[in-house]
């Protein structure tokens, strides 16, 4: 296999480290099935080993190479060389599970821990020699874009009520045909277990959902099924969601959430809360569908730049295309390439209000609150010009102001 990830020293040398002990670990699950569709974009490398979680510590420990008891417990070792992350989980088999997680006991059997994988193509491996082994024919599905439970739908799912999102998400990224119908049927029988997770698990989901190239369509699908409408009952149409998906100069999991909600902050803020989105995260989608004050790109540039300045490029970006989406655009001509590219040179370059409160003491202006009258009097101004001019021009304007026209000169 030609892929960088796997040819890469760094990767070799983990894999040599594992088979220490003549036991044979395999590169297993995401990495395996994106370099059979020839993506070598690859961020996260799983690896499964035979080896108990304590023996991966020492081995690595004896090769003075970093690992980390990550999720111990459950037999997952992180290790980092040379730069990547290697999550490396000993063979298991469920012993219990309840929806949420499962009670696990270490395994030498490799096809009793494919077994307990989700979709076929994610139980395929690859050893360090290059050997593939695929014990659900998963490589079939993949090329034929089908995403298929392993055994029996209910029962996966009813193990781990994640994968019925996951469902979806795979089909977004991978799905070609129409879904795979006991697939879909276990995923309306107990969509009612979405209830069970964290809004945590859901959140993650959700996004690697919207990320998708084909989101629209499995969305549609799930709220065919009322199956999304369990995690965001309030939503508005998709069809806006469909005109952003074909103009956006790439895939914004936020900023398509955004336009699903409707213009509504309780709406917004109920779900971010659900959902537990970091403050960060909540403060995005809000300023995305909640503005202070909606942009209107038809008032020309210096509004936009006066509203980079207030809400930063990232709000401003997500504005306009929630604008334009809305406003039924497919597509961005000369005008809106200009304006994103307005918005591109102020994240390179941001501009500052060039005026502080000593400038306005130098002119003879008392300390107090006249200060921060006459301050926020000159910004406005400022703004309203584009926030093109420099401390020179403000204080030009703010000696011609009401009370300050004799101020002595700076």
């Amino acid at each position: 296999m030609a892929q960088d990830w796997f040819t890469a020293p760094s990767s070799q040398r983990v894999m040599d480290v594992l088979a220490q002990n003549g036991q044979e670990a395999r590169f297993i699950g995401g990495c395996v099935r994106d370099a059979l569709l020839g993506n070598d974009a690859v961020l996260d490398i799983d690896i499964a080993t035979p080896e108990l979680p304590q023996t991966v510590l020492s081995l690595f420990e004896g090769a003075g190479i970093k690992a980390i008891p990550t999720g111990i417990d459950h037999g997952t070792v992180t290790v980092v060389h040379e730069g990547q992350s290697f999550e490396i989980t000993t063979l298991r088999a469920d012993v219990s599970t309840d929806g949420r997680r499962a009670t696990v006991a270490f395994s030498q059997d490799w096809l009793e821990d494919a077994k307990r994988r989700d979709f076929t193509f994610n139980a395929m491996s690859l050893d360090r020699h290059g050997q593939f082994s695929d014990p659900f024919n998963g490589i079939e599905d993949l090329e034929a874009g089908r995403v298929i439970f392993i055994g029996d739908a209910h029962q996966r799912i009813r193990e781990d009520y994640l994968r019925l999102l996951r469902f979806f998400r795979f089909s977004a990224f991978y799905g070609k045909a129409v879904p795979e119908a006991d697939g879909l049927a276990a995923c309306c029988d107990l969509v009612d277990g979405l209830e069970t997770l964290s809004g945590e698990r859901i959140a993650q989901e959700l996004l690697r959902l919207l990320e998708a190239p084909r989101a629209v369509r499995w969305l549609n699908l799930m709220v065919k099924h009322s199956i999304l409408q369990k995690i965001m009952p309030q939503m508005n149409d998709l069809h806006h969601l469909e005109m952003m998906c074909a103009f956006e100069d790439q895939p914004d999991a936020l900023r398509r959430l955004a336009i699903l909600l409707p213009v509504d902050p309780k709406t917004v803020q109920d779900l971010c809360q659900r959902l537990r989105f970091s403050k960060v995260q909540a403060k995005r989608i809000t300023a995305a569908r909640c503005p202070q004050q909606v942009i209107d790109p038809q008032q020309g540039e210096n509004h936009i730049r006066a509203q980079l300045y207030h809400y930063g490029p990232v709000a401003v970006r997500d504005q306009l295309f929630i604008y334009w989406a809305e406003k039924g655009f497919w597509g961005l001509g000369p005008k809106e390439q200009g304006i994103l590219n307005m918005v591109t040179a102020w994240q390179e370059a941001p501009v500052s209000f060039p005026l502080q409160g000593k400038d306005l003491i130098e002119l003879g202006v008392t300390p107090g609150p006249e200060i921060g009258r006459l301050l926020k009097q000159v910004e406005n101004w400022w703004c309203a010009q584009g926030c093109r001019g420099d401390k020179a021009d403000c204080l030009a304007m703010l000696k011609n102001t009401r009370g300050l026209q004799h101020a002595p000169q700076a």
